[in-house]
């Protein structure tokens, strides 16, 4: 409401210094340090209560309050410059009248010849960029952005120029205190102290917050079991972390587990055993330590876990066969085992890792295959499981002339095709493709003498094309000797392809 009033009154100035624009600065001015004292009186609260929790825990409280006396140091040290500044102003406007108040509140000399003349105003703006900065590295890293937004000491340079907001812009100390009346300077100056005590307060609040901002509040106590794992393997470690809710650091109860007992360090016991045996286990224990009345408390707990045998996965991608020339796909998991410390390998083939769990196989000759499996479990190689695998070839292409696989297909479609396909259908790997090597091509076309030629490639013969444009229903196309390429490099023969032309 303030910076408001002074807003408008400044606004006011700009169109005529009247004896009520005067006398609305002597208010503005009095109700901002009314404003000063009550924020002052705020800020003595807060230090004084650094002072309260220094008694309850001086090693928390200390960094921060020492923090705060810092802040409250060089806010004096500015206030107490801005009074000086103020008294100087009035003193060369020609002093007090006998009930305090300026006897030339319109003087506009003096707060030019002080501020501009003797350079007051830009050592005035240094200081309060300094001070600014200062405030801004007693709070957290990541509350500084919003801090500098809500900060309300803010060093701004008027943008407005000469008369008519035409001409240059003004500097800092020409923007406020060029040509101003004396009270409206001496109300700017105390507007920078409101801005100051408000800062102060805003800093040193949030000083105080941290002091116990990452206490944890209980109101119960119980003692809590942290384990490894819940499901284990055989000859994998147990590890379990045994402590009490609401624990504090310097206090190291007496823990006893399965029978051991457990040396705490800083609030905290570990317990570890090797496990064995196939099944649901326990582990119990009891926590004693002494409350502050100096009772002491027992504190039974049990937990339980389980033991299972390796739960080793191998599992083929695409299907529980391997594919001779292809690179076939394979995922391996091992219960309870991170996936980088599990490793495979194969008994009839290659095989290479290509991320975590997956693997690419490659076989070359037919018959089984066996996949085993370990894992570095605490450090030691163990097997956790192998699995045998089918090795075929994959399998024969089906041959078709265009889209049609026999034994019929009409004479329109013939003539427009190039020549024999073989296609590989129902094939759980995509982008599988035969070639057509060679195949004897013989046509009986009714009323002409048997056409005969041989092909060494998927398309037609060139000599065969007059005689399949002229191709008409009844005729018989047979594609014999026929030899196709897979994939894998083998050259397999076909069994031969008939068409009957309707």
């Amino acid at each position: 409401m303030i910076n408001i009033m002074y807003l408008v009154l400044t606004a006011m100035l700009a169109l005529n210094v009247s004896a009520e624009i005067l006398n609305a600065f002597n208010i503005v001015n009095n109700s901002i340090n009314t404003s000063n004292k009550s924020i002052t009186d705020k800020n003595n609260d807060t230090y004084l209560a650094f002072d309260a929790k220094m008694q309850e825990d001086a090693a928390k409280t200390g960094p921060f309050k020492q923090k705060a006396e810092q802040v409250r140091l060089a806010s004096a040290e500015m206030y107490t410059f801005l009074d000086s500044l103020k008294e100087r102003i009035v003193r060369e406007s020609g002093g007090r009248d006998e009930f305090g108040e300026l006897k030339s509140k319109d003087n506009l000399d003096a707060p030019t010849r002080v501020m501009e003349n003797q350079k007051q105003g830009p050592l005035l703006e240094q200081k309060l960029t300094e001070l600014r900065s200062k405030l801004l590295t007693y709070v957290e890293a990541k509350d500084k952005g919003k801090f500098e937004k809500s900060l309300p000491l803010h060093i701004e340079i008027g943008k407005s120029g000469g008369h008519g907001g035409h001409g240059p812009a003004k500097d800092w100390t020409a923007y406020h205190f060029n040509m101003v009346p004396a009270i409206a300077a001496v109300t700017i100056l105390s507007k920078f102290q409101n801005d100051i005590k408000n800062s102060e307060a805003l800093i040193i609040d949030d000083l105080y917050a941290q002091i116990g901002k990452r206490d944890f509040h209980f109101d119960k106590i119980k003692p809590f079991v942290s384990l490894n794992s819940k499901n284990l393997m055989e000859g994998q470690t147990l590890t379990a972390s045994v402590a009490v809710g609401a624990y504090s650091s310097t206090v190291n109860p007496e823990i006893v587990v399965n029978g051991s007992t457990v040396t705490a360090s800083e609030g905290l016991g570990s317990y570890s055993m090797v496990v064995s045996g196939i099944g649901e286990k326990t582990i119990s224990g009891n926590v004693k330590m002494t409350n502050p009345s100096g009772e002491v408390v027992n504190m039974p707990f049990t937990e339980t876990y389980s033991v299972g045998a390796s739960t080793t996965s191998i599992s083929a991608d695409k299907m529980n066969v391997l594919y001779i020339g292809l690179q076939n796909p394979i995922s391996i998991s091992a219960g309870g085992v991170p996936a980088e410390k599990v490793s495979a390998g194969i008994n009839n083939g290659s095989m290479t890792k290509t991320g975590a769990g997956k693997y690419s196989v490659v076989v070359t000759k037919p018959g089984t295959a066996m996949i085993t499996v370990s894992g570095d479990i605490d450090g030691k190689v163990k097997a956790l499981g192998n699995k045998e695998f089918r090795i075929k070839y994959i399998p024969d292409p089906v041959l078709k002339v265009g889209l049609s696989k026999g034994p019929y297909m009409k004479a329109s479609e013939f003539k427009v095709q190039g020549g024999l396909r073989a296609d590989l259908e129902d094939f759980l790997f995509e982008g599988v493709r035969y070639e057509v090597v060679s195949y004897r091509l013989y046509i009986d076309a009714r009323g002409k003498d048997p056409f005969e030629a041989d092909a060494n490639s998927a398309y037609f013969p060139s000599g065969a094309m007059p005689i399949i444009r002229s191709i008409k229903p009844g005729d018989i196309v047979y594609f014999d000797n026929v030899r196709v390429k897979g994939p894998d490099g083998r050259v397999r023969d076909m069994s031969n392809f008939n068409l009957k032309i309707n």
